[in-house]
């Protein structure tokens, strides 16, 4: 299939001329007359690549770039610019445009550099499926192997290998701790690397949301004692059922108040919330239930947040760390909400705690 390039120039001339010569060298081409058009035409077609003017009436380029790059992470974009401004440059550069060219366009540079950077997408996208692939089969082959540890711990304590002291019990119950941590955090790198493939199919069911939360919360209620946190609980009552993959949901709740307790301080407070609400998905209004994670920990910065369901692309064949742990669960928080059709928000700021909310809906 040929790529598709968005150009977007308020300059009708100029963009019939780029489809022209860029049409001829097989890509398909759509056009647009400002970044508003631009954003439309990105809801509506599957692009590769944007030809992106600096300066157009409504919202400029710069402006565009950064909805692009937010909305749109896989579409490559090349900046057009009249007038040979470096500043601008590096500013584009820096919100994340793969190359800058200045007016009048010479066809055949332009034509080279497109090339060349849809080359370098395709060649990064075949090596992350690469990854993807080597990652599924690897953890799969982990997988069984702490299984079996997990259940030979367990017939150890029931006493297969004869009665154990008090002192043995207390280090196998640590070992088998550790062991099904393991496997739980195996299971949500298969789930993301499957998420990323599209193969994951939602188990939907009817869900009481009341009483899941409340059931969920008995734990953690438990588990922040020991670091004097309060934990609170603001639950709307008589929440209708959610049709929802109750195993995925889970996973969402327990990522969000693992990670809220892991990041609070002794003294601290974590908030659940749950309420009726609406909101937007599709251009259509959907009724649903919000639900939110409050806590009073280090908090994050805006540039940590901007990152913060896709900094595990980086660190995909680096060594799990405790602190990128919470990268891979969120990652796949984030797909679990998506695939639910719904939406998943993060209000924070360093040292004031974070405020995670999504929303879920009701069919």
């Amino acid at each position: 299939m040929n790529d598709t390039i968005l150009i977007v120039d308020d300059e009708e001339s100029l963009r019939l001329t780029l489809r022209l010569r860029l049409a001829a060298q097989g890509f398909n081409i759509i056009l647009a007359e400002d970044g508003d058009v631009a954003l439309e035409q990105l809801k509506k077609s599957k692009v590769d690549l944007v030809l992106l003017d600096i300066n157009m009436p409504k919202m400029d380029g710069i402006e565009a770039l950064g909805h692009i790059t937010e909305m749109y992470p896989n579409v490559e974009v090349v900046m057009l610019t009249g007038f040979a401004d470096f500043t601008t440059a590096i500013e584009c550069l820096k919100k994340g445009a793969k190359d800058y060219l200045v007016k009048p366009i010479e066809v055949t540079e332009l034509i080279t550099r497109v090339r060349s950077i849809l080359r370098a997408r395709s060649s990064e996208q075949a090596l992350h499926d690469l990854r993807l692939k080597f990652m599924s089969t690897f953890l799969h082959d982990m997988l069984n192997p702490l299984k079996t540890v997990g259940s030979t711990i367990e017939q150890v304590r029931d006493g297969a290998a004869g009665k154990l002291t008090k002192d043995q019990n207390v280090l196998l119950s640590y070992v088998s701790d550790l062991s099904e941590r393991l496997v739980k955090r195996i299971k949500n790198l298969i789930d993301l690397s499957l998420f990323e493939e599209g193969k994951i199919v939602l188990d939907r069911h009817p869900l009481d949301i009341e009483m899941f939360i409340n059931t969920i919360c008995l734990r953690y209620e438990i588990m922040v004692k020991s670091k004097k946190i309060t934990f609170q609980k603001q639950i709307e009552k008589k929440l209708p059922q959610i049709s929802c993959d109750f195993d995925r949901i889970d996973t969402v709740l327990n990522s969000l108040l693992d990670n809220a307790i892991k990041y609070s301080d002794e003294g601290g407070s974590i908030i659940i919330s749950a309420s009726m609400t609406t909101y937007q998905h599709a251009g259509k209004n959907v009724d649903g239930i919000l639900i939110s994670v409050k806590d009073t920990g280090k908090g994050m910065s805006a540039d940590e947040i901007k990152n913060l369901f896709t900094i595990y692309k980086t660190q995909f064949l680096k060594p799990i760390t405790d602190s990128s742990v919470p990268s891979f669960s969120l990652a796949i928080v984030k797909h679990i909400i998506d695939a639910h059709n719904g939406s998943i928000t993060v209000q924070s700021d360093p040292g004031k705690g974070s405020l995670f909310t999504f929303t879920l809906p009701l069919q």
